[in-house]
């Protein structure tokens, strides 16, 4: 009996000790992970910092491209402390990345000091043009030097979208506000580089050229749907609200774009502006504070709610090993009382009865009642049960969470379509299967005839309204399997397999002919009538294709059609056809 009973005493023992073994390493685990969450999440704001520093370096770059020689001391000082200030950034990051030792870090680290050999180049340029007189910078030497700072600005994007899926791993529920900053740097990323669009034409003293305003149109673009997916998340999130938010609204989107946009007017006209990049950079650059500000104020709120995490895994942890120790101590403790208590008095009385058949009689022990000694044990499975349970349900929100995140990234908010980094991804396959495929490959680009003029005279709510009858429309007309997407502000693009190009512009005149049926009521009563112009450009069956040849030719037409009078469809022509393009279709 007592052997019998050392048997599954060291069973259950071995047991206990192995489940609250990997009870204690897997909190230990989850407080690990937290702990690496807070450091991603250092690097993850570092990474934004340097990224904002780097972009508002352009602002006295851009003032002192707008002097002549000798250049301002002045200006050169605060060209040289903006500098001074990106560096420390940058050397902050590094510092975060080496302090993290992790192997993702060492990639991430190599990318930084790729962006950092880049923003030396940047620099170097600048500082060439610098040492020319004002009337030997051309316009291309300008833009070239501006572009060189604004192409650094996506290596850090990518370090950023790292440190967010890290932070991520470690304290679910944080990526809401993760991506809030992600966007809220995008944004200011954006409105600096719709200042720096401005400035080769500022500088030079001439008007702004049509490449420059589709340009600046098409960052306005961007920085209306940055604004729209913030929204949504600031209303979801109280704490986001207000304050900061509100000031951003105000100070940048009203008073901050009202001012390009007077710019850019004043811009348009033969004799420029009269306003030089220095003084943009004066009355522009303090409007955009207010972008920082809401960006630093996520941040604060994301590393109070991982400080909250971490401090969580560190209680519960503390609060398992305590359970666990007591638990064991209680087990052993109890196997002991068990054995002195209940089975030596059960093996004295079998000891006893085989004495008495034997006929030694000798007198019985009594019999001792006891009660309630392992019930511990089955407490503190219930409370492995219960952890484990709450993990999983954990673990399926975030891949809830995550799913329709990537859904949401994949669509435009506003019209439900693909948006155009999507759309890239998924036109990329299908171009390179167009050498292979026994179908012409069309790509038809289309955007809204005067859509601004709908805007500024019905209101943006009216203008919202068009794109989403228009990606109604668009629905109806092209099939699910084919590639449809909102490209820009009021631009859209489709890629699809058509027999032929007879087929391709037929899409594109039934759309049209909607759009021309499509009318709608502006809140005033007004009718408001909806025109699109259309380009079409095709890779031939077994040609081989390129995404960004047939934007270009594409975009090549519908400017031809916008040329044309708008409302129309220009076509390029057949290889061999001998002329420079098709006429608009009416």
């Amino acid at each position: 009996m007592e052997r019998r009973f050392g048997l599954v005493t060291g069973a259950l023992a071995g047991i206990l000790l192995a489940g609250s073994g990997w009870l204690f390493l897997h909190q230990w685990a989850a407080y690990a992970d937290a702990e690496r969450a807070l450091a991603n999440l250092r690097i993850f704001r570092a990474v934004l910092l340097a990224m904002e520093k780097v972009s508002a370096e352009r602002g006295p770059g851009n003032a002192a491209l707008g002097e002549d020689l000798p250049i301002p001391s002045a200006r050169l000082a605060t060209l040289q402390a903006f500098r001074g200030e990106s560096d420390a950034r940058i050397a902050d990051l590094l510092g975060e990345l080496a302090a993290a030792d992790c192997t993702p870090c060492r990639a991430e680290r190599a990318a930084v000091l790729v962006a950092q050999a880049d923003l030396v180049r940047a620099r170097a340029t600048i500082d060439s043009l610098l040492r020319q007189p004002r009337a030997r910078r051309s316009s291309a030497s300008l833009y070239h030097a501006i572009d060189g700072m604004v192409r650094v600005i996506p290596r850090f994007v990518s370090i950023a979208d790292a440190a967010a899926a890290s932070v991520d791993e470690g304290a679910p529920g944080i990526l809401g506000r993760l991506l809030a900053a992600r966007l809220a740097a995008v944004l200011r990323e954006q409105a600096g580089l719709l200042g720096s669009q401005l400035a080769p034409a500022l500088a030079a003293h001439r008007p702004l050229g049509e490449a420059e305003q589709y340009a600046i149109e098409r960052t306005r673009g961007t920085i209306d749907q940055l604004r729209g997916l913030l929204q949504p998340r600031v209303l979801n999130d109280p704490a986001l609200a207000h304050g900061t938010f509100q000031r951003m609204e105000s100070q940048y989107f009203d008073e901050g774009l009202a001012y390009i946009e007077q710019l850019r007017v004043l811009a348009s006209a033969p004799a420029g502006t009269g306003v030089t990049t220095a003084e943009l950079t004066q009355h522009y650059v303090p409007l955009m504070a207010s972008i920082v500000a809401f960006r630093d104020e996520i941040l604060d709120l994301a590393q109070a709610q991982v400080q909250r995490w971490r401090d969580t895994r560190l209680a519960w942890l503390a609060a398992i090993g305590a359970a666990l120790s007591a638990v064991i101590a209680t087990f052993f403790l109890s196997a002991r009382l068990f054995r002195r208590q209940v089975v030596q008095p059960f093996a004295e009385a079998t000891r006893d009865i085989r004495a008495i058949a034997a006929g030694q009689f000798t007198a019985v022990a009594p019999a001792q009642h006891y009660s309630g000694e392992i019930r511990e044990l089955f407490e503190a499975v219930q409370v492995l049960q219960e952890h484990s349970s709450e993990r999983a349900r954990l673990e399926q929100e975030r891949h809830r969470l995550i799913e329709e995140l990537t859904v949401q990234a994949e669509r435009d908010a506003l019209t439900g379509l693909l948006n155009r980094g999507a759309f890239e991804r998924q036109a990329a396959p299908a171009c390179a299967q167009a050498g292979r495929a026994g179908r012409m490959l069309a790509l038809t680009l289309f955007d809204v005839d005067y859509f601004k003029r709908i805007n500024d005279t019905y209101g943006h709510a009216a203008g919202d309204r068009v794109l989403v009858r228009i990606a109604r429309l668009c629905r109806e007309v092209w099939q699910a399997d084919e590639i449809v997407a909102r490209v820009g502000g009021e631009e859209f693009a489709v890629l699809a397999f058509v027999p032929g190009r007879r087929e391709a512009v037929a899409q594109a005149q039934a759309l049209r002919e909607r759009l021309g049926h499509a009318g709608m009521q502006a809140d005033n009563g007004e009718g408001i009538a909806i025109r699109a112009s259309f380009g079409l450009a095709f890779a031939a069956a077994g040609e081989a294709a390129w995404l960004e040849d047939l934007m270009k030719r594409a975009d090549r037409q519908l400017y031809r059609a916008k040329d044309a009078g708008r409302d129309g469809i220009a076509v390029e022509d057949e290889p061999g056809a001998g002329t420079a393009g098709s006429a608009p279709v009416a």
